[in-house]
């Protein structure tokens, strides 16, 4: 069993399998989220007897612990992929405390927060079709074939799985749409009632407000106190009218 080497260097690139000088590179872009999303690119190759692993010092921090004694490179990169779950876990527990929030009220942060979910998740999707193509080729090139379609089996769950995440933002962000507009129905709903209620009282504001001399009304000594009753009671009785029909 070989060993395992840590080299601390700078990787770049996408998935992929690199034939150099004989030797196979895997090249891994890995996704890690704790309060922000990242990426992170690791190298495997075989080198005069051993496995070397080179990322940059965040990569293997994260990744240390899922780094085991292996029989070739195929098995340590199915080992590194491992941590994809983790990430997929903790942005499924993101997504569904977003759900949650979403029910509750609309805001530009929130969507924000929801909108930055999704741009991750569709890069995950992208980098998980692409690690799934050079999987592919390498198992029509015999290379490591039988842990190649181990790696082939995670990389489609993990498709899966971001598609699904993928789907629940999209409902989240329909969820507060439907929020919004629940709020905002509740708002015209008032509205309504308070024109509804305005419009006898304005009704008799204009027809006092004419002031034409046949008007007996103008010159009745209760006149005024008469008319402010019964707009009292017109507005009274339309509350309560309101209120019976469970409008508000």
């Amino acid at each position: 069993m070989p060993e395992i080497s840590i080299v601390e260097e700078e990787v770049t690139g996408r998935n992929r399998v690199v034939i150099k000088d004989e030797r196979i590179v895997i090249i891994l872009r890995l996704h890690f989220y704790d309060r922000e999303f990242s990426r992170g690119s690791v190298s495997v190759s075989e080198e005069e007897g051993k496995i070397v692993i080179k990322a940059s010092r965040e990569v293997i921090e994260r990744t240390k612990n899922l780094l085991t004694r292996h029989d070739n490179i195929a098995q340590v990169a199915w080992s590194l992929l491992q941590n994809e779950y983790r990430t997929i876990d903790r942005l499924e527990d993101k997504v569904e405390k977003l759900q949650n929030a979403s029910i509750q009220e609309y805001s530009r942060d929130l969507l924000r927060s929801i909108l930055a979910i999704k741009k991750n998740l569709f890069h995950m999707h992208r980098d998980y079709i692409r690690l799934r193509n050079m999987v592919e080729t390498a198992i029509d090139e015999n290379y490591y074939r039988g842990e190649m379609r181990r790696i082939l089996r995670d990389v489609n769950e993990m498709i899966e799985s971001v598609e699904y995440l993928v789907d629940a933002t999209t409902t989240a962000i329909q969820l507060m749409q439907n929020t919004l507009s629940a709020k905002m129905n509740e708002v015209m709903k008032i509205l309504t009632v308070i024109a509804t209620i305005m419009m006898p009282l304005t009704l008799i504001t204009g027809i006092y407000g004419m002031n034409f001399r046949n008007m007996p009304e103008l010159h009745w000594y209760y006149g005024y106190y008469f008319t402010l009753s019964l707009m009292l009671i017109i507005a009274v009785a339309m509350v309560i009218y309101f209120r019976r029909k469970r409008i508000i």
